[in-house]
């Protein structure tokens, strides 16, 4: 039995009633619910049919945060190995450890200090602004809710830059350098690439 358009409102109604905010969300189990109820379910009558679904949504929003977290995560971690695997991306990965190494060899501690903090600082701004854009958007897909956490892990040479700042070994402050810039651009990169489908599914979603 093919549902109506009414029934599928309903549906989508129905979800939002349940706390089901985020429109990608509601068209995944609008998807899961509408098949179900056409093709295995015991009831005549929708309602009835999906006033037995509470805990399922429930348990399905749950899993569906742990899953889109991790993937993001995932993600981040492919990119970065990129920097060191991919023909493509190796240039840049020697780019960048030369730009550390003449940095902390030839510019006076202060400006040194100050390059740093700002290649570590201008991916985090960026990254704040993209997760911003379009207004409104993390506030209806879900998928956008999880930009803001893909620069989590990178964040963290930020936190601890004051103290990488004031090490004395050299090694060290290089090869944490280094790695922030690695895992901030691979951050921004994946950001981008993230955002840029999340906007087309919006988009799709908020004009159909």
């Amino acid at each position: 039995m093919k549902l109506k358009e009414n029934q599928i409102t309903y549906i989508d109604r129905y979800l939002q009633f349940l706390g089901v905010k985020f429109l990608d969300v509601r068209i995944e189990l609008i998807d899961h619910l509408a098949s179900q109820f056409e093709n295995d379910s015991e009831y005549v009558l929708l309602e009835d049919f999906l006033r037995t679904k509470k805990g399922f949504v429930r348990a399905y929003q749950k899993n569906l945060d742990k899953k889109r977290h991790w993937s993001y995560q995932k993600s981040l971690f492919k990119r970065i190995a990129k920097f060191f695997v991919s023909p493509k991306y190796l240039l840049i990965t020697l780019l960048i450890g030369g730009i550390v190494y003449l940095s902390e060899h030839y510019l006076g501690r202060n400006y040194r200090n100050i390059f740093c903090l700002t290649t570590l600082i201008i991916p985090q701004i960026l990254h704040y602004y993209l997760y911003s854009k379009p207004k409104g958007m993390n506030k209806k897909i879900q998928s956008a809710k999880y930009i803001i956490s893909i620069m989590s892990i990178p964040s963290m040479f930020l936190y601890v830059a004051w103290t990488a700042i004031e090490s004395e070994n050299t090694i060290l402050f290089m090869l944490y350098w280094f790695l922030g810039i690695i895992f901030n651009i691979s951050g921004i990169v994946e950001v981008i690439a993230c955002r840029n489908k999340i906007v087309k599914t919006y988009t799709n979603l908020i004009t159909a």
